[in-house]
């Protein structure tokens, strides 16, 4: 599979509606509604086979309830799955055990293609390698080969995780637990750390975020893998460096026009031109 053909961002035009039918939805503050999986949420505008299924209520998501949505993103999956959910129930399963095994497998590539310019030319051999590896299991997964058995996602995550571990403390030219895992729910971050720039090379991997005032803080090569940024306060502040940061992440922050962003990641429609 060649990857600079492989598109890791979602064309909703070109899916079938899958991420409004596949995944379940609990009652929460994420979502307004309980779905069982593999059912149509009731705003899901279902067509014709062949045809879009947008939602439609894709313009007021945050005012109805479902911020949830806003911040889920598929990495491009949905448009690579083939099979069609309403054209009866053997394509509907395929459809959605090729959705599921493709929309990790696209995760983990988005990890994999960070740009490395800085990074020694054998470490950026073997992220090149372990891509197109990942990239001939998703191609594999359209064919129906490994659907739901022979990939295994969790598993090529375990593989993956450690070349991560090294290209993030390769760039970032630290190691060690940094503030990974920690909960810095609701603090204020923008002078609790001793400056603004204090954040700046550390990991914050799978650190709790969620309503942290980070405003003008630098993030510049920060690790962002898994972190929680719901709600994360972001205006001013400086990411257009850091690491493995998503559009799902972003999309469930705050941010403004001076906001930072990496060139890759989408900027919300709601923060404004930077």
């Amino acid at each position: 599979m060649d990857l600079d053909l492989l598109d890791l961002t979602a064309d909703c035009g070109r899916c079938s509606g899958l991420c409004c039918v596949a995944p379940a939805f609990a009652r929460s503050t994420d979502f307004a509604l309980d779905k069982p999986a593999e059912t149509p949420c009731p705003n899901l505008r279902v067509s014709v086979p062949g045809r879009s299924a947008p939602c439609g209520i894709h313009e007021s998501l945050a005012e109805r309830g479902f911020p949830g949505c806003i911040a889920f993103d598929c990495f491009g999956a949905g448009q690579r799955v083939s099979a069609d959910w309403r054209d009866g129930p053997a394509a509907a399963r395929e459809a959605f055990d090729s959705f599921a095994v493709l929309r990790g497998l696209h995760e983990i590539l988005w990890y994999l293609t960070e740009p490395l310019d800085d990074a020694p030319t054998a470490l950026r051999e073997e992220v090149a390698a372990a891509a197109a590896r990942v990239a001939g299991l998703a191609e594999g997964a359209l064919v129906g080969v490994g659907v739901g058995v022979g990939v295994g996602v969790g598993a090529v995550r375990v593989e993956v995780g450690p070349l991560l571990g090294r290209v993030s403390e390769t760039v970032r030219g630290a190691s060690g637990p940094g503030h990974a895992r920690a909960d810095l729910v609701g603090r204020d971050l923008r002078s609790g750390l001793a400056s603004r720039r204090a954040l700046a090379g550390t990991t914050l991997r799978g650190a709790l975020l969620m309503g942290a005032d980070l405003r003008g803080v630098d993030l510049g090569r920060a690790d962002l893998l898994g972190a929680d940024l719901r709600g994360a306060d972001l205006r001013g502040a400086g990411l257009g460096r850091t690491l493995f940061l998503t559009g799902p992440q972003v999309a469930a922050a705050r941010g403004d026009a001076t906001t930072a962003l990496p060139e890759r990641v989408p900027r919300p429609s709601g923060w404004g031109s930077a």
